[in-house]
């Protein structure tokens, strides 16, 4: 890897998007949070986002059900950063898992079952 590459990397951050309730544990750890008291609210912090400052982009499932075109629409650079559906503190509407196995489909053409 080419040192400024490397010299990129370590200097990057995490940012969470939600509900308070499911960042708050993430700030704990060093996470930049940005709470929606809405899911609506998700485009506006995604908009506001310097999108080059971060590795990871933690959004909350309802959060990123609302921004779902703008998410797979934006333009990463080498990469980065990669963006991720988690699941609330109240539970899961299992998009997380629905977007690992359509990206599995298009890298390897199937499903990988079991």
């Amino acid at each position: 890897m080419p040192r400024r590459r490397e010299e990129r990397m370590e200097k990057l951050k995490i940012a969470m998007i939600g509900d308070w309730d499911s960042v708050v544990g993430f700030k704990a750890i060093g996470a930049e949070a940005f709470v929606a008291s809405s899911p609506e609210e998700g485009p506006e912090l995604w908009e506001s986002l310097p999108l080059e400052r971060y590795a990871v982009v933690m959004v909350t499932e309802p959060v990123y059900d609302v921004l779902v075109e703008r998410i797979t629409d934006f333009a990463a650079h080498e990469g980065l950063p990669v963006v991720m559906a988690i699941p609330t503190v109240s539970g899961s509407l299992g998009l997380g898992k629905s977007m690992v196995k359509k990206r599995v489909v298009k890298a390897l053409g199937s499903v990988l079952e079991g």
